[in-house]
């Protein structure tokens, strides 16, 4: 039976994550009937037995520089990967040897984890950041922080794009502070467009807690995360790239923790004239029902004591243990992560709805006037 699910697990990622990439929906379709390649999965821990950790493994042989001939298939590894097809076409055959036998694709299952530090979020992030703030410094404690590129999105440029319509252009809003030399592209969706600050965001503090913290200077960490990435999306992993060069010359830092046991201990040590800010972003779906509500019972307790926030970015169905506030327009959820914040004030906690947005940062909707 468990693989069975497991095989299950690559169909629906096929038909749901990677529909349109023509590489991994590929290879998501042939291991969901083959119970060889999909049991594979089961060789790591309960929280990460997914399909996107074997096709990390297998793409992070390529990445170092495996001479093997899948690569020709990856745009991450080559300026010309061949096409998708059949007979000669076909990556499944040479993806199916790495994954059974590749000695590197079996440590890695049992021993690595799923590490998506996607820098697109940022541009989510950094708007409602602004909106708890405002004039008070913020302490940032991310939870499941990864490498901690998420940590300060100040340090990046935003491009928020309005799609024409109406014979209307384009309209392109930019915020970003002396010096942003990474610029993150988001669709602006709806009516409304979220607050941005005229001058740098006032982040005080940042600390990220990772039960595996990813070290930057260390070349496996960072190609790792780029592993992690889907290689036919490339502006994604350009924009990552880039993101890790200017983070390894700033390293963030980002403790070993676990996100419930180690959490007040980070923000008691946030500075008593500044307002912590728990950031958890499509991590807390990963946790299990019963964990999730330890984090929001361990986030009341806090808020008993001191001013504190919590902003996650997370898929409303997949976060049982939470309840999500409603859109404002009344809407009913979809599969758009929904963007909430919610604060603790002298004991009383109050919670909005700021955004829904493509799991990636690539478009973002504000509700919030």
């Amino acid at each position: 039976m468990e693989i069975a699910a497991a095989a299950g697990q690559f169909r629906a990622f096929a038909d749901q994550v990677v529909a349109r990439l023509p590489l991994y929906r590929r290879l998501c379709e042939e291991a969901a009937g083959d119970f060889d390649v999909a049991s594979r999965i089961l060789l790591g821990s309960a929280d990460q037995q997914t399909p996107n950790l074997l096709l990390a493994a297998v793409h992070d042989v390529l990445l170092a520089g495996e001479v093997d001939p899948l690569a020709d298939w990856y745009p991450s590894c080559t300026a010309r990967p061949r096409p998708v097809g059949l007979g000669a076409d076909d990556p499944w055959p040479h993806f199916r040897r790495l994954a059974l036998y590749h000695p590197r694709v079996a440590r890695l299952l049992e021993t690595a984890s799923t590490q998506t530090n996607e820098v697109g979020r940022s541009a989510a992030i950094y708007p409602a950041l602004f909106a708890v703030g405002r004039s008070q410094p913020l302490g940032i404690v991310e939870v499941g922080a990864s490498a901690g590129l998420n940590l300060h999105p100040g340090r990046y440029g935003y491009r928020y794009r309005i799609p024409s319509k109406d014979s209307m252009p384009e309209q392109v809003i930019t915020s970003a502070t002396a010096g942003s030399t990474l610029m993150i592209d988001c669709e602006l969706r709806g009516d409304l467009v979220p607050p941005l600050p005229e001058d740098s965001l006032p982040i005080a503090s940042t600390v990220g807690i990772d039960q595996h913290p990813l070290d930057l200077a260390h070349a496996p960490d960072a190609r790792w995360l780029v592993a992690c990435q889907w290689p036919e999306e490339r502006d994604r992993i350009a924009r990552l790239r880039a993101a890790v060069a200017l983070a390894q010359g700033d390293p963030p830092v980002v403790e070993p923790g676990d996100a419930v046991t180690a959490l007040g201990r980070h923000v008691a040590a946030v500075a008593a004239h500044t307002l912590p800010v728990v950031v958890a972003t499509w991590v807390l779906a990963y946790l299990p029902v019963e964990r999730q509500q330890r984090f929001m019972q361990e986030l009341a307790t806090i808020g008993a004591q001191r001013d504190v926030a919590l902003l996650f970015a997370e898929q409303p169905e997949r976060i049982a243990g939470i309840a999500v506030p409603p859109r404002p327009d009344g809407r009913p959820d979809g599969r758009a992560t929904a963007l909430v914040v919610m604060v603790w004030r002298d004991g009383e906690c109050t919670e909005v709805r700021l955004a829904d947005l493509h799991p990636h940062g690539r478009w973002l909707e504000w509700l919030q006037r």
